[in-house]
């Protein structure tokens, strides 16, 4: 069954949250990686960990985005799908090759 719309954008505010949460903690380990710690294997894991981190908070706040316009989403997919004409069905295009 499909939620309801509104409940589907209330997921908006707390993924965008923790997203940007978890990018700027990304980019403190980055930056705690580069500048901070003088030993280079010590700081490139925190690097990796920090980039780990940003892909992450980056892909909430996608999520986010993607679970508040979802319909509009929908719609714009919807607009730009391939028209047949109205005498044909799905599988009119099989013979062909």
């Amino acid at each position: 069954m499909s939620k309801p719309a509104n409940e589907m954008s209330a997921l908006f505010k707390p993924l965008l949250v923790a997203g940007i949460i978890v990018v700027a903690f990304g980019l403190i380990c980055i930056w705690i990686g580069n500048s901070v710690i003088s030993n280079k294997e010590e700081g490139q894991g925190f690097t990796i960990i920090g980039v780990r981190f940003l892909i992450g908070g980056i892909v909430s706040i996608i999520l986010g985005f993607i679970a508040k316009y979802h319909m509009l989403i929908k719609y714009i997919l919807r607009q730009i799908s391939y028209k047949r004409k109205p005498g044909e069905n799905k599988f009119s295009d099989w013979h062909k090759p």
